[in-house]
């Protein structure tokens, strides 16, 4: 009897293992394509975003252009269902309306407090670079929570202070997080523009330091390299 209660311990405690493992997700693996693409133009500043596709369906982050090379790219995986915006910078938005249009159904989803910035120069800061920029597209709004979008499972983080609506993208089963201009390689995006606040921005700091992510999640930034969580902590000065 006693040797039947050790071994019944024994496969429980290995279940348990298993399990934190799963939950943690470094044994997350998927056949997914994230391609990256760089904007840059007079009216705004240079930025890299990117498309996500795999079998369960493609998604566009944060069009900073829609351009010929854009357009032939998507349209070859067979076009995007959504398009997620990490904030209402302009650099985000600028190839938006052309994106929705070339992508009929599409949906488009921004955090509630950045939905003000698509029709706001100001807030978008366009008008920074004497130009009122402003968006036409229609868009359904987040907040923090889990969702499902195009058939992956995403969680909404919530990281206010480069604008009151930023946010983190992070896709557990795919093992990657969409930074934004929050996370990036080197630092956490400033508060100095309209809509930025740095008690907020450092309490986003202190709430990305508190969570947990697989060392090899790759995390695909708005500004300058990609880059990966245990690389992150290691170069990115604000999360030291």
């Amino acid at each position: 009897m006693n040797k039947l209660i050790k071994i019944a311990a024994l496969f429980a405690m290995a279940a348990l293992i298993f399990n934190c493992s799963s939950i943690k997700g470094s044994s997350a693996s998927s056949n997914v394509t994230v391609q990256r693409f760089n904007s840059n133009s007079p009216h705004g500043w240079e930025a890299d975003f990117h498309v996500i596709s795999s079998k369960k369906g493609n998604i566009l982050i944060d069009p900073g252009k829609y351009d010929d090379e854009m357009a032939s790219y998507i349209k070859s995986i067979g076009g995007v269902q959504v398009i997620l915006i990490t904030h209402g910078h302009w650099d985000k938005l600028r190839g938006l309306d052309e994106a929705v249009a070339a992508n009929p159904g599409v949906t488009v989803y921004v955090h509630e407090l950045d939905y003000p910035y698509f029709k706001d120069p100001v807030r978008n800061c366009s008008i920074e670079n004497d130009f009122e920029g402003i968006t036409e597209t229609k868009a359904q709004t987040l907040t923090e929570g889990a969702y499902n979008i195009a058939g992956y499972k995403v969680e909404v983080i919530h990281t206010p202070g480069h604008t009151e609506g930023s946010v983190l993208y992070y896709f557990p089963d795919e093992n990657m997080l969409i930074g934004g201009d929050t996370i990036m390689l080197d630092l956490v995006g400033s508060s100095k523009h309209p809509g930025g606040n740095e008690a907020d921005r450092q309490a986003s700091i202190a709430k990305f330091k508190k969570l947990i992510f697989p060392d090899d999640m790759k995390i695909y930034c708005g500004h300058g390299a990609d880059t990966t969580y245990a690389q992150l902590m290691q170069t990115n000065r604000d999360l030291k």
